[in-house]
């Protein structure tokens, strides 16, 4: 058994919307009274891509507080990388005093990390800046994020995500880019986040974001009766029913999805996944058919124990094509499975 709290390791309720407050930008303090579990965790996740040049960026700040600790950093790539450290942009510090969020009067609506990662929230809800700078290595970016869409809050009242128009600069590798798109921002407080071993399959994050307009997200389990590892990993059907929820973001309508499935093609030797086919319902009764290639991935262990695998996918649903992220985390028992016998 696990005490993990957190919404995307257990069976979803989401038939409504909670709604996100201005302060919910901020740290959630309270929650180390609520929570006393040391696995308490508070992130703050915001990313930018450049799709015709293959390129993803994931940007992360991870509170343990009942530990005194964060981590996180910035993270950026082009293409498809075997591991983190092959990424033209990995600076993810790990066990890092949260003194500057926890004294003098620091909070999360603006955080430098060590690396040199900013996140700073100009207008709540509504505007983000990132920046990054190594000159040593020719990275750098300044990135802003405005949104097109209010906040998707869980009816729990501890998660949000939230489609963002990016716009700024990027530099890699000396490279230059102009970021000019779409892309998911999420925060998460007051949830235990084990580290326990988890017995289900790979658990699917994803986005797909077509225009202002029109934005579809999923997070829970693939289909076991159609999966590639099937004979390998059984799993209970019955499981990603129970798990898969999201939402659609519509000509200016947030729904509820009642109900998805989630068909993944997987690079075995690759140890990764490579397409997705998903049916999403949602709770006008619209049918929304997906079908998403990933066109850069990356992995990055956030724990020893979990292999996470992340990456920038160009969708096409009803004649709408966009891009969004592929996040699966995979632990133990499934990667022994899913890719006995592979080779690279």
């Amino acid at each position: 058994m696990t005490d993990n709290t957190s919404y995307f390791m257990n069976a979803q309720v989401a038939d409504s919307f909670g709604t996100a407050e201005a302060h919910d930008e901020l740290m959630h303090r309270s929650a180390r009274e609520s929570q006393p579990h040391p696995a308490l965790v508070e992130t703050v996740f915001a990313g930018f891509n450049v799709p015709e040049a293959g390129i993803h960026c994931l940007n992360y700040i991870w509170l343990h507080p009942n530990l005194r600790l964060m981590s996180g950093g910035a993270w950026c790539w082009q293409g498809h990388k075997h591991g983190q450290l092959e990424a033209e942009l990995f600076d993810m510090r790990d066990f890092v005093a949260d003194t500057p969020i926890t004294d003098d009067g620091g909070d999360l609506d603006d955080v430098r990390l060590p690396g040199g990662y900013r996140h700073q929230v100009v207008r709540p809800l509504e505007e983000v800046r990132m920046t990054y700078e190594d000159p040593a290595r020719g990275n750098a970016f300044d990135v802003t994020l405005e949104a097109v869409m209010p906040a998707a809050m869980l009816p729990s009242g501890r998660h949000f995500d939230q489609i963002m128009r990016t716009s700024g600069t990027l530099r890699l590798r000396g490279e230059e880019y102009a970021v000019d798109g779409l892309s998911v921002r999420d925060r998460s407080w007051g949830e235990a986040r084990t580290e326990d071993p988890a017995g289900m399959s790979a658990i699917h994050w994803l986005v797909a974001a077509f225009s202002k307009d029109y934005a579809i997200h999923v997070t829970g389990l693939e289909d076991p009766e159609t999966a590639q590892w099937r004979d390998r990993f059984p799993e209970d059907g019955a499981l990603a029913q129970q798990m898969n929820r999201g939402w659609v973001w519509k000509d200016g309508t947030l729904r509820t999805v009642t109900s998805a499935r989630i068909q993944t093609e997987w690079d075995v030797a690759g140890r990764r996944q490579a397409a997705h086919e998903v049916q999403v319902t949602d709770d006008t009764g619209e049918v929304h058919r997906l079908a998403g290639e990933l066109v850069a991935s990356c992995p990055w262990h956030t724990w020893s124990n979990v292999h996470m695998s992340v990456g920038l996918t160009r969708w096409e649903c009803g004649g709408h094509v966009g891009h969004g992220d592929s996040q699966v985390a995979m632990w133990t028992d499934f990667v022994r499975s899913a890719f006995a016998g592979a080779t690279r």
